[in-house]
């Protein structure tokens, strides 16, 4: 029980959210330390006991909005939904109330703060978040995130 408790503290401390790091990586694209963070975020979230409907619910509607601009060179089609997706996040993780959504809520509020929703950055920047996404849900399926 020790030992779990103890993995748990050491999970937390590999996944803090690190801002100016999250920034980077959405705005200027993954590194190797990218792929780190989410796997330890995603293993961390399966001890919160996040299940995967509840990252599913907001992950769909990402993929949903990158449905819609295949082809576009920009956001602007679905730029409101796009920043619909915080106020989204807080009511869901306000809903559940646990440690879980309200991490994966800090994480993706820095993430989808970083994606310039205008300009020649957007729809690389918006690819980037729905990679870095992405990763941590698969890494938390992979950890034996329950649905």
């Amino acid at each position: 029980m020790a030992n779990q408790r103890n993995n748990q503290n050491q999970s937390q401390e590999n996944w803090k959210l690190r801002k100016d790091e999250v920034r980077r990586w959405i705005q200027d694209g993954f590194e190797d330390e990218t792929i780190n963070y989410t796997d330890a975020f995603g293993k961390f979230l399966v001890g919160a006991r996040l299940t995967t409907s509840q990252i599913r619910n907001i992950f769909g509607e990402v993929k949903r909005l990158q449905g819609a601009t295949q082809g576009q060179a920009d956001l602007s089609a679905v730029r409101k939904d796009f920043l619909m997706l915080r106020p989204k996040l807080a009511y869901a993780a306000k809903r559940a109330g646990s440690r879980g959504i309200e991490s994966l809520k800090e994480v993706m509020d820095v993430a989808l703060k970083a994606v310039e929703t205008t300009g020649p950055k957007a729809k690389d920047q918006f690819e980037n978040f729905v990679d870095f996404f992405e990763a941590i849900l698969a890494y938390h399926k992979a950890y034996g995130g329950r649905d």
